[in-house]
């Protein structure tokens, strides 16, 4: 069976746990198709070596963090970029043809507010696809996002209860 292909951009090392739960139990009652993420950001030049090495090492935590979370039993692959993170989240999006990217909402932070735009904020811009962001603490199961997304439809005129049928 086909999923819904699902992307979840990964910061590594300090990742938030939230997102991989909420991929774990979406994994867990939607057919999907995850791609792991994670951008390298760094700001050297002329250091390729350094590059490689970091991607290679995100490359073999990411595929842990897949089995640990997932198991073999769902289509999990894994990918690592070089670039600025908003940038890269959208480009995989587009090259993976996500249908969803999800997001946890980063931290508080006033430094961050005044020097760059964030790269929630840039990636909601520029996605190509829906993009959903958790909050810091969610506590909304799968089942319950899949009631919002599909409400039950309102009869008018009259309450129907299944003993009244």
């Amino acid at each position: 069976m086909d999923g819904k292909r699902v992307l979840l951009p990964i910061n590594l090392p300090n990742n938030s746990v939230d997102t991989l739960l909420f991929a774990s139990e979406m994994a867990g009652e939607l057919p999907v198709c995850l791609t792991l993420l994670n951008v390298v950001g760094l700001n050297i030049a002329f250091q390729t070596r350094v590059y490689d090495e970091l991607c290679m090492e995100s490359e073999e935590a990411l595929r842990r963090i897949g089995a640990r979370f997932f198991g073999p039993a769902h289509d999990v692959s894994v990918s690592v970029r070089v670039g600025r993170p908003h940038e890269e989240i959208v480009a995989e999006a587009e090259s993976c043809r996500a249908e969803l990217i999800l997001l946890s909402s980063p931290k508080p932070s006033p430094w961050k507010r005044l020097l760059s735009e964030g790269t929630v904020k840039g990636v909601i811009r520029m996605a190509p696809c829906p993009t959903l962001v958790l909050p810091r603490l969610w506590n909304l199961a799968p089942e319950k996002l899949r009631r919002a997304a599909h409400p039950a439809p309102i009869l008018t005129g009259h309450w129907f209860t299944p003993s009244s049928a």
